[in-house]
């Protein structure tokens, strides 16, 4: 009997539902953007006539929340744009560079914190960080789960019950999202099945912005090594979550309130005064025809800001409900994907781990800020920030310089 004929005589009997549980509830696949051409009418009637309705009728504006998972290759560069471009990235190698963030904001622009999704338990990078950029956690795939859903809708549950407020968190339907008991300030609204390419809000702009943005900041990394006759950067998960965090903080209040408009989960007359002043995508391009004229290698003739930033739309994030074919498939590459892992933490290793900048070093950016200033129409606010920050840096200096003292002491 072949290997594949024992698996399925397996599957038909005891090992069904075991199988089936753990894959439902541990890995969830979700090709992001890949269903707007199957969405009818009439899958959203429903929603539009009764649910939202309802959830507007209880909850103010700003209390109506939408999250949404995306893959980000974050690690990739403008000359790798079509070499990565297309790829799933259900596993094997692409899928190290990879990470899972979760996008959530209100019909009003107010953010929640960032939060990702890595392949890593404890990234060699990390060494030496007492607060990281972003909220992390990590998935042998860096997928989104149904514990680590569940951990994150907790927090923010405990968040706002701390704040004293009631929400609504309108999400996709999908098995990485139970539903979820005891939750005391948090409402999970679910979403028709296979309808959030138009009803999401985050896949209405909120993530294209959020990619932009990430792409133009790496560009310009690029740029700068170039200028300083340095190495092109290989960028870390700990540099990528801080990229990420910049991000996500550019990203406009405008461009989320739109974007719930253009989901119909606000009237059009709650669209923002000014609609995205700021373009991420013509920094964008703009950064890019700059690299280009510098250094023609590093940015092929036909990569645009929009095939950079949506060379990852396909990226799986969550995973669908697995038959008996998937299972069968998934157990024989199970030891190539051991091996697979085995190289990433290999690779890892050579991570450069985060140092702690000197106090010299330091103190040259603070005069560099204080040139800054003096340049700048808000001199007066960016001094009494830099003057801030410095009385912070000292201070946290001075604690350490006393811990170090006692910790000496304990030595005799």
């Amino acid at each position: 009997m072949t290997f594949e004929s024992q698996v399925r005589s397996m599957i038909k009997g005891w090992l069904t539902p075991v199988l089936l549980n753990f894959f439902r509830h541990n890995i969830s696949l979700k090709n992001i953007g890949a269903e707007s051409k199957s969405v009818s009418p009439h899958m959203t009637s429903s929603w539009n006539e009764t649910t939202l309705p309802t959830i507007l009728s209880n909850y103010k504006l700003e209390d109506a929340f939408n999250a949404d998972e995306f893959g980000l290759f974050y690690q990739c560069l403008p000359d790798k744009t079509y070499h990565f471009k297309g790829e799933k990235c259900s596993g094997g190698k692409k899928s190290k560079v990879r990470f899972t963030r979760m996008a959530a904001a209100s019909a009003k622009g107010e953010k929640l914190p960032m939060f990702v999704i890595g392949k890593s338990k404890s990234p060699r990078c990390f060494k030496n960080i007492k607060h990281l950029p972003t909220q992390y956690t990590s998935q042998k795939k860096s997928w989104m789960s149904s514990e680590i859903f569940e951990e994150w809708v907790r927090k923010v549950d405990r968040k706002f019950r701390v704040d004293g407020r009631k929400i609504a968190l309108i999400i996709d339907n999908c098995p990485a999202h139970p539903t979820l008991s005891n939750l005391t300030n948090v409402q999970l609204v679910f979403l028709p099945p296979n309808t959030t390419s138009i009803l999401q809000p985050m896949d209405q702009g909120v993530i294209r912005s959020l990619k932009a943005y990430y792409r133009g900041k790496v560009v310009r990394l690029i740029s700068r090594a170039l200028e300083e006759k340095k190495p092109c950067p290989k960028i870390s998960i700990l540099q990528g979550m801080k990229l990420l965090a910049d991000s996500w903080e550019l990203v406009s209040k405008e461009t989320n309130v739109n974007c719930f408009r253009k989901a119909d989960i606000t009237p059009d007359g709650q669209q923002a005064a000014n609609d995205d002043s700021d373009d991420p995508f013509k920094d964008l391009q703009e950064s890019l025809n700059k690299l280009r004229k510098a250094e023609s290698s590093m940015v092929p003739n036909d990569v645009t800001a929009t095939a950079l930033v949506s060379l990852d739309d396909d990226v799986i994030a969550t995973a669908p409900e697995m038959n008996e074919d998937d299972i069968v498939s998934r157990l024989k590459n199970q030891e190539n994907e051991e091996e697979e892992s085995g190289d990433e933490e290999i690779q890892e290793m050579f991570d450069p781990v985060a140092e702690k900048p000197s106090r010299s070093a330091t103190e040259s950016a603070l005069e560099v800020l204080k040139d800054a200033a003096m340049s700048s129409d808000k001199s007066g606010q960016m001094k009494r920030a830099i003057f801030y920050f410095k009385r912070l840096y000292e201070s946290d200096r001075a604690e350490s310089c006393i811990e170090l003292e006692i910790s000496d002491c304990k030595i005799f």
